[in-house]
């Protein structure tokens, strides 16, 4: 029953995939991919990972997704997917990231198949099996892998900075806010 739930939304999480990048409307590729977000949540809530399940229900349906609808919508975009574009120019690329992902699966299940992964203890399997999903995450994440978590957030404060910079405007005519012409207006 499990394995068989598992397969669809594995079947759904490919086939929205699949739409995100073919639909001609922006609206509806957002659509699909608010679906592919939701199917991959339920993957991970059937492989009992909660905790991702939901960060991915609140992250990236809950805020990327509809700030990329309210975008589009803002921006009036609906009306380019009107005109048909010739999108046999990709299939080149797409076919070759493609041909990349299978390989790299089959290097895993080769890997699975011959015990590679019962030899390397690299993951302290003994503390997650007694920690909840939370708290090993918390774990992993703030003492093994706290640079990268560190450079990340490095990384999100230069877009921040940059998009504060790049959007800011100093023309003459716009009017800006003088505090001490209004308070020393007040005073006098």
């Amino acid at each position: 029953m499990l394995e068989g739930l598992f397969y669809l939304f594995a079947f759904c999480v490919i086939l929205s995939g699949i739409m995100v990048i073919s639909a001609l409307n922006p609206v509806h590729s957002v659509l699909w991919l608010i679906v592919a977000f939701t199917s991959a949540a339920v993957l991970f809530i059937l492989l009992e990972v909660d905790f991702i399940a939901l960060i991915f229900l609140i992250v990236y349906v809950g805020a990327i997704a509809i700030l990329f609808l309210f975008v589009i919508m803002m921006l009036n975009l609906t009306d380019l997917g009107s005109s048909f574009q010739d999108m046999s120019n990709y299939m080149p690329a797409g076919f070759i990231v493609g041909v990349i992902v299978f390989f790299e699966v089959l290097i895993f299940l080769s890997w699975k198949a011959s015990g590679i992964p019962e030899v390397i203890n690299y993951f302290r399997w003994d503390y997650i099996e007694k920690a909840s999903n939370i708290e090993a995450l918390g774990r992993v994440l703030y003492t093994d892998y706290y640079y990268l978590f560190l450079l990340a957030s490095f990384i999100l404060l230069a877009a921040m900075i940059g998009a504060i910079v790049l959007t800011h405007d100093i023309r003459a005519e716009i009017k800006r806010q003088d505090s001490f012409i209004q308070i020393s207006r007040q005073l006098m």
